[in-house]
């Protein structure tokens, strides 16, 4: 393998990406807008949910949970009283309100002989919303609790005191920016290297490469050099934006976060160029790829649901995906400060996929000569 053959197609696409000002400025923007558009337009925290009261007993305690919850204008906005369990109804079915909290006859008499109960009625059409408002309102009531045994001159039994370990503000919108770091390098850079080839076989030019002298390992590899450079340019951009516009906090090794993120766009490089010996056309490639990455890495890598909560099937599918192990990394150094003994198994998982699709490249990439 001769260097200067690389280094020359690497030259090549460089004089070609600058000449094209529309593809260069889309090469840098896109990354740049899906960024902000995940980081700002996602958000997995359940606030200001609308809600309504249906008060049967309309006690001294009743009115005091409703007041409590109705102050907490954060995560609760107080939409309406009703009179009945059809206008409950009626509310529910058309999105009015999200949850109904209900107080039955006699209430606060109940409350008192540690009888209590009532109803909180919830939409169920989105199940993770649902479970979250169900333990929105036990706080407030749990806390109610807590100050009614203390009125009464009472200690209650046992008390919770927690104390929260890795992102202490339990702040989602830090997570949302980091998950959506690994999301983007793994799209743009693959998008970006599977055009590179592509469109030499949609404008012909990809003849010239079959008959001259560069071996296709030679090819590929300033392909993959090219996307490499580029994809860590923009590698460099997101992380500004990351620390200084979303202002995620860094607890661990910035070299080991530098070195893990390279290697991951190798992979992600890496990818792209196997998914250009299947496709002939961009409008293809673009579609395949974009496929092929982005379903994966939403679904499969922890970015939006736990892995704790994957069934088997998923779980051994996220384990194929290289963003899982990449955005385990992240969340690893990010947050808990990890040392290098911690996150070197994942990090060896990325170069052995770079090393097996960038040698499944070399295998599939046929050089024709004619």
């Amino acid at each position: 393998m001769r260097f200067e053959r690389i280094f020359s197609i690497v030259k090549k696409e460089t004089r070609e990406f600058l000449k094209d000002k529309i593809g260069l400025i889309t090469t840098i923007l896109v990354p740049v807008s899906m960024m902000l558009i995940f980081g700002f337009g996602l958000k997995l925290d359940v606030k200001k949910v609308p809600i309504g009261v249906l008060d049967f007993d309309k006690s001294y305690l009743s009115r005091e949970i409703i007041n409590k919850i109705s102050s907490n204008g954060e995560y609760f906005r107080l939409k309406r009283y009703f009179s009945s369990y059809r206008e409950v109804d009626e509310a529910l079915k058309n999105s009015e309100v999200r949850a109904v909290v209900v107080f039955p006859f006699k209430f606060e008499e109940n409350f008192k002989k540690g009888r209590g109960t009532f109803q909180t009625l919830i939409d169920g059409m989105f199940p993770y919303r649902a479970e979250t408002i169900k333990s929105y309102i036990e706080a407030v009531v749990l806390k109610e609790n807590l100050s009614y045994f203390k009125k009464k001159g009472l200690k209650s039994p046992v008390e919770i005191k927690p104390r929260y370990w890795f992102n202490e503000s339990l702040n989602q919108d830090y997570l949302v920016a980091v998950g959506t770091l690994a999301v983007v390098l793994a799209i743009s850079p693959a998008v970006f290297s599977a055009l590179l080839i592509v469109k030499e076989k949609e404008s012909g030019s990809i003849y010239n490469v079959y008959v001259s002298p560069v071996r296709k390992i030679e090819y590929l590899s300033g392909k993959l050099l090219f996307g490499f450079l580029v994809s860590s340019f923009n590698y460099f951009v997101l992380v500004i934006l990351l620390f200084f516009l979303f202002k995620v906090p860094f607890k661990g090794s910035f070299l080991l976060f530098l070195l893990s993120s390279l290697l991951f766009i190798l992979v992600s490089v890496s990818f792209g160029l196997l998914l250009s010996v299947f496709f002939r056309s961009q409008a293809a490639a673009f579609i395949g790829t974009v496929v092929f990455t982005i379903v994966p890495s939403i679904l499969y890598t922890g970015f939006l649901t736990p892995v704790s909560s994957f069934d088997s099937q998923a779980l051994v599918t996220a384990h194929l995906i290289p963003t899982f192990y990449y955005l385990r990394i992240l969340k690893a150094l990010f947050f808990k400060a990890a040392p290098f003994y911690l996150i070197a198994p994942d990090m060896l998982v990325l170069l052995f996929f770079f090393v097996s699709i960038f040698s499944l490249n070399v295998i599939l990439f046929k050089k024709r000569e004619r």
